[in-house]
């Protein structure tokens, strides 16, 4: 199946250099090393910062903090996910000729086993993990990891005998050139990042790489109900088969009349009544069909779907149910750090929803949400530096009010919300301004609603 061959990857005694020293950053290093290259790790950090990840780094591995330029007599530039292809400091490398890759590229060219790939703006790692979940039940080994958890590099040493399942971002596949996987999901795609890949078009095409080198006899998984998603891959060679909340699919994974079904070669069979799925599943509908969809295709029984899909409860941040408290549902989301993250959370509420959104903006399109706001919002609690800009667009067509602080926003908005209603942390922007990250963001919006009383 696979073209590459560690041959291809001989770094005994080759000068590489790994710009980052993050999670995926020391996982590279330790890789090259354990096959006698001769490292480097460079970042923009001080050492004091970095003291955690320094000190899981092999022995023998040298350092060099403040710069991510390279020397010019590198034979390999290992870039992590962070740092931008075309950030001035690799000019220098570049005119060299030097190699320039990335983790992703780095992981596949030293893996032997099957590789399910998951990348989309939203619900990346949601599905990435009930795809494990899947394969588990039905007696898979498989290893989980990617951009969710483990690096990729480090499920090298020790690969699964049937799949490793990755989560693959955008960032990633800017350096990816031979990455092959058995079956690629590409599950949605709203404008994110805009700020590093400018335009959607090189967005949209970073995803579509997924499928680049693909082949008769691998499968691409799309999601159905998004027309520039539907469409990618046309050229592929792969197997198309599609997820859609609204219909049948052909070929895939869809919901008709509250029934769960999987066509395959389109002969259908029922999985189970949305009604049967716990609470926590309902507003992971989308993730739920793409998982499926993955998971018939490596031979998951129907018996084993029902099973995982009984005890689902999502990911940590991500529409996270926190409590009922005087008749208000609190759901965290705020792993929802741009505006398709934000509509597609919002879409899932049939009752009014108090929504805290804000943070730091990341070039979102607040404009587009104004229709599903009338729809969805009783109330907003602005935070953040993209208050400003978020009051602008409501232009005082809605009922708002701002937050200095996660317990202030927490305390007006449950004094706003009625009995039924749902109080909605889903930002739309990052978290950088105010929180160490969104899963910060989250525990202290979690532990301030669980004190209410």
């Amino acid at each position: 199946e696979h073209t590459q061959t560690e041959m291809s990857m001989n770094v005994k005694g080759k000068k590489i250099s790994v710009l980052g020293m993050a999670r995926s950053g020391v996982a590279d290093a330790n890789l090259l090393a354990r096959r006698g290259a001769k490292v480097t790790v460079f970042d923009a950090r001080t050492e004091d910062q970095l003291a955690e990840h320094k000190a899981r780094l092999m022995p023998g591995i040298e350092t060099r903090f403040g710069s991510i330029r390279p020397g010019a007599d590198s034979d390999l530039i290992v870039l992590s996910p962070g740092i931008d292809i075309d950030s001035p400091d690799l000019d220098e490398a570049k005119d060299a000729g030097i190699e320039i890759t990335g983790e992703l590229e780095l992981a596949f060219r030293f893996f032997k086993t099957p590789v399910i790939a998951i990348t989309g703006t939203n619900g990346k790692s949601t599905t990435t993990q009930l795809v494990g979940d899947l394969l588990r039940e039905a007696g898979k080994d498989v290893a989980v990891g990617g951009n969710i958890g483990t690096p990729f590099c480090d499920l090298v040493e020790n690969p699964p005998k049937d799949y490793a399942v990755i989560e693959v971002s955008s960032f990633q596949m800017e350096t990816a050139r031979d990455f092959h996987p058995k079956i690629a999901a590409i599950l949605n795609l709203t404008p994110d990042h805009l700020n590093r890949h400018k335009t959607l078009q090189h967005y949209a095409a970073l995803k579509e790489r997924m499928a680049a080198n693909q082949q008769t006899g691998d499968v691409l998984v799309l999601n159905a109900d998004d027309p520039v998603v539907a469409a990618m891959g046309a050229h592929s060679p792969a197997k198309k088969v599609f997820f859609s909340l609204s219909g049948e699919t052909g070929d895939g994974a869809s919901i008709d009349a509250g029934m769960i079904e999987l066509f395959n070669v389109h002969t259908g069979r029922e999985v189970m009544p949305v009604s049967e799925l716990p609470q926590p599943a309902l507003c992971q509908l989308e993730n739920i069909l793409a998982a499926l969809a993955i998971a018939d295709r490596t031979g998951v029984p129907t018996s084993a779907m029902r099973k995982t899909l009984s005890r689902f409860k999502g990911l940590e941040h991500r529409l996270e149910f926190v409590r009922t408290y005087h008749g208000i549902d609190f759901i965290n989301d705020s792993k929802g750090t741009n505006t398709g993250a934000l509509e597609k959370s919002l879409k899932g509420f049939d009752r009014p929803v108090v929504l805290i959104i804000g943070g730091q903006d990341k070039g979102g399109d607040f404009q587009a949400l104004k229709t599903l706001f009338k729809q969805k919002v009783r109330h907003m609690i602005l935070i953040g530096e993209a208050k400003q800009k978020i009051r602008h667009v409501l232009n005082g067509s809605f009922t708002y009010e701002d937050a200095g602080s996660m317990q202030e926003a927490v305390s007006l908005a449950s004094a706003r919300a009625n009995e039924g209603d749902v109080v909605l942390l889903s930002p739309g922007c990052a978290s950088f301004d105010m929180f160490r990250d969104y899963e910060d963001r989250g525990r202290q919006f979690k532990e301030i609603v669980n004190q209410l009383k």
